[in-house]
C-alpha cells in the first residue's frame, strides 16, 4: 500500500522487570527528573545504573542519546548502549536496535540486522517490533516479500492493539493478501483501527459502509466516519463525504446529527501500553 511509518516516539523505560536482577536497579528518580524537565539529573542518575548493569538505565540513556534530549545527539553512543541493554533481553532495546539500523541511524541501513532485531524483539512480545517486522516482510525490503509472514506478524500488534497494524491487516485480508479473502474479517480490524482515530481505517471504513461490503449498507455510518478522516485532514474522505451532500443521500435534518455525532467522537485508545514507557 505504500504507507510506511515515518514517526517515532520517544520511549523510556524506568521500573523494575521482574524475575532478571539486570532490571533491578532504581530508575524512577530518573524518570521523575526526565518528566520535570530536569535532564541533567536523569542522566546523571542513568549513567550511575549503566555502572551497575541496570538495563532500564542503559536502554533510557540511550534514547536520550538517540533523541539529543539533554545532551549533543550520539546515535553511536545510543547504540552501544541500546546493544548492552538488548544484551540483558531487553526488548525495547532491541526493537530500537532494530529501527536504527532500518533507518539508516547512525550507519549505512542494513535490513537484514533491523530483520533480526526485531525478531528477537517482536518474539519477546513487543508489538512495536511486531508491526515493523511485518512492514519489512511486506514492502520487501532486503528481501522477496512475504505477505503470509507479514500477515503474521501484523496480526500479532493487531491483537496487542496498533491501530496501524490493525489497518494494514485489515487491507491484506480484505484483498486476500497472504491470508484468505474476508470482507467480514477486514471490517473487524477496520473498525478496531478506526475506533482508535486511525484516519486511513476510519476513511476505508467509511467506503465500506457506503459500498455494503463486509457490513449492511449504511448510508450514515458511511458519512460519519468519512467526516471524522475528514476532520484529519484527508482529502479523498472529505471529497466522498462531499458527494453525498451533493447527491442529497442524507436528509438536512439527518447530517445536521451525523456532524453533532461526529463532533463528540472521541477516539477509543485501546492500544496495550507498558506502564512503564513514556511516549
Amino acid at each position: 500500500m505504500g504507507i510506511k511509518k515515518l514517526t517515532v516516539g520517544i520511549a523510556l523505560v524506568g521500573v523494575t522487570l521482574a524475575g532478571s536482577p539486570a532490571f533491578g536497579s532504581d530508575t524512577e528518580a530518573g524518570l521523575r527528573a526526565f518528566r520535570q524537565g530536569e535532564y541533567k539529573e536523569a542522566m546523571k542518575i542513568w549513567k550511575e545504573g549503566v555502572d551497575k548493569g541496570d538495563a532500564n538505565a542503559e536502554y533510557n540513556l540511550g534514547v536520550l542519546y538517540m533523541s539529543g534530549t539533554g545532551v549533543d545527539k550520539n546515535l553511536d553512543e545510543a547504540f552501544r548502549l541500546f546493544q548492552l541493554a538488548a544484551g540483558q533481553g531487553h526488548p525495547q532495546a532491541e526493537f530500537r536496535l532494530g529501527q536504527m539500523r532500518e533507518k539508516g541511524w547512525g550507519q549505512a541501513p542494513n535490513y537484514g540486522e533491523a530483520q533480526r532485531w526485531y525478531q528477537l524483539a517482536a518474539d519477546a512480545g513487543n508489538p512495536e517490533a511486531a508491526q515493523s517486522l511485518a512492514m519489512l516482510f511486506e514492502e520487501g525490503f532486503g528481501q522477496e516479500p512475504d505477505l503470509n509472514r507479514a500477515v503474521a506478524r501484523y496480526r500479532q500488534a493487531s491483537e496487542q492493539g496498533l491501530p496501524e497494524a490493525q489497518y494494514r491487516l485489515a487491507m491484506l485480508i480484505e484483498h486476500g493478501r497472504g491470508a484468505a479473502k474476508d470482507d467480514a474479517e477486514a471490517v473487524k480490524w477496520y473498525t478496531a483501527s478506526a475506533d482508535q482515530g486511525y484516519a486511513p481505517a476510519q476513511q476505508r471504513l467509511g467506503e465500506l459502509y457506503l459500498a455494503g461490503k463486509g457490513v449492511p449498507q449504511d448510508t450514515k455510518q458511511g458519512y460519519l466516519w468519512l467526516t471524522l478522516a475528514t476532520k484529519q485532514d484527508l482529502r479523498d474522505a472529505q471529497k466522498q463525504r462531499d458527494q453525498i451532500l451533493k447527491q442529497k443521500k442524507l436528509t438536512f435534518e439527518e447530517v445536521s446529527k451525523l456532524e453533532v455525532a461526529a463532533g463528540k467522537w472521541k477516539p477509543k485508545m485501546l492500544a496495550v501500553k507498558n506502564p512503564a514507557i513514556i511516549e
